[in-house]
């Protein structure tokens, strides 16, 4: 088996190379502060053998394949079947050098030097129809290549993407990439890509929603796939904005679907570890309503919240539903606040306080990806078991609020070399 997950990587990877480009309207996201503050890079350990630009992620999508034969490329349209594959992602322009992405990859300020990212090719390796049970023989190509990549990387766990509104198949898997570059290139990353279109109007009018919650049974049914045909040892999910909603619903019909398994079992089966919801637009009553549901399927639950993110405070105004999840802004009811301490597994990081004494609020829309600070505990919540004082996090007066102090990355810098605290290997 192993030999024949060779073979298809070798026959894959130029496949990619040779196919499709597009041109990039993303750029490598900022050096977290781990590297910048402890003087080492993400790339340093990648073996000589795997030193080449390009980095290769997974995908599912529940966009509608483009008609063609020249190049594979997934538009806005809805589609009727849930489509998997790889996409080669290329890191800069063509004369770009290891040692160069290397260095740039490892400072905190790029000047002029940007890194673009772009699809240099797809391979599309599988399919399901949405609604009809998957069956595993017509995936076995595309469970052999992601568990080739699972057993070749030192860190056996896998990351999915799950992207916000106003967004195209490019961009959820360039946003995969980049967090898995950053998390050192030794586990493997993933993109749930479902049918948002770009522009805000498909949003604000509830029809992208709509197409979310579509997309979540998908989701679903990918993660019984995963539980059944992957080797990965802890499947992890980072949503962003709307990716919250569907990825707030997978979970809830997965739980669902399954309430006669014990917490064990569930742990045992489907390996869920990290779910980490960045700027998150699920209304936070939803959100609350469910998470009994999430705890029983993960291991942990982590929510950023900061005071400005205008895209959230848009959404509660024109498409109502209250405040959203990633909105620190409200008042908790007495009752929610309760169940709020009673959560076993739950962080909530607010990002805004403590910024008066940092000298700066970490605030928009991107900021778990764009400041430093707040990127880097996505990258080590995923890329680690460590909790969250040993990322460098204070707690607040609740047990379950922390934030990011003044001194964070010394606090850092103390954490990361106490020799009983190791990122995953």
């Amino acid at each position: 088996m192993r030999q024949l997950r060779a073979w298809l990587y070798l026959l894959v990877v130029p496949l990619l190379v040779a196919g499709c480009g597009t041109s990039p309207n993303v750029s490598l996201m900022p050096t977290p502060v781990v590297y910048t503050e402890l003087g080492i890079g993400p790339l340093d350990a990648v073996p000589a053998d795997e030193r080449w630009a390009p980095r290769m992620v997974y995908y599912a999508t529940t966009r509608e394949r483009s008609q063609g034969w020249q190049r594979i490329e997934y538009d806005n349209r809805k589609g009727e079947m849930v489509r998997l594959g790889a996409a080669l992602i290329g890191f800069g322009t063509e004369d770009l050098e290891w040692e160069d992405l290397r260095e740039l990859s490892s400072v905190a300020d790029r000047a002029n030097d940007e890194i673009p990212l772009s699809i240099a090719g797809i391979v599309e390796t599988g399919r399901w129809r949405i609604g009809e049970t998957p069956d595993p023989e017509a995936l076995s190509v595309f469970f052999s290549m992601l568990n080739n990549s699972i057993d070749r990387a030192s860190d056996d766990e896998l990351l999915i993407y799950v992207h916000g509104a106003k967004v195209d198949f490019y961009n959820a898997t360039a946003f995969a990439a980049e967090m898995d570059h950053f998390m050192r290139r030794d586990m493997t990353a993933m993109a749930f890509a479902w049918p948002s279109r770009q522009n805000i109007v498909a949003y604000g009018t509830g029809r992208d929603v709509a197409r979310a919650y579509r997309s979540a049974e998908s989701l679903t049914d990918l993660l019984e796939m995963l539980a059944r045909h992957s080797d990965a040892k802890k499947i992890n999910i980072v949503s962003w904005s709307a990716g919250g909603r569907l990825v707030t619903r997978a979970l809830k019909t997965l739980s669902e679907r399954h309430p006669e398994l014990s917490s064990a079992e569930w742990t045992r089966r489907f390996r869920i570890g990290t779910v980490y919801y960045a700027a998150s637009d699920v209304p936070r009553a939803e959100f609350l309503d469910e998470l009994d549901a999430l705890e029983r399927v993960s291991d942990r639950i982590i929510v950023t919240v900061t005071d400005n993110d205008g895209a959230l405070k848009l959404a509660r105004r024109f498409m109502g539903g209250g405040y959203r999840l990633g909105d620190r802004r409200g008042e908790l009811s007495p009752g929610q606040l309760e169940q709020l301490m009673e959560a076993d597994s739950l962080e909530v990081i607010d990002v805004s306080m403590g910024a008066q004494e940092r000298g700066f609020d970490i605030s928009g829309h991107r900021y778990w990806l764009d400041h430093p600070w707040a990127s880097n505990d996505v990258l080590l919540a995923v890329r680690s078991d460590l909790q969250p004082e040993d990322r460098g996090l204070v707690q607040s007066n609740l047990p379950f609020l922390w934030f990011i102090p003044p001194d964070y990355p010394q606090r850092l810098r103390q954490s990361m070399l106490r020799p009983d605290l190791e990122m995953r290997e």
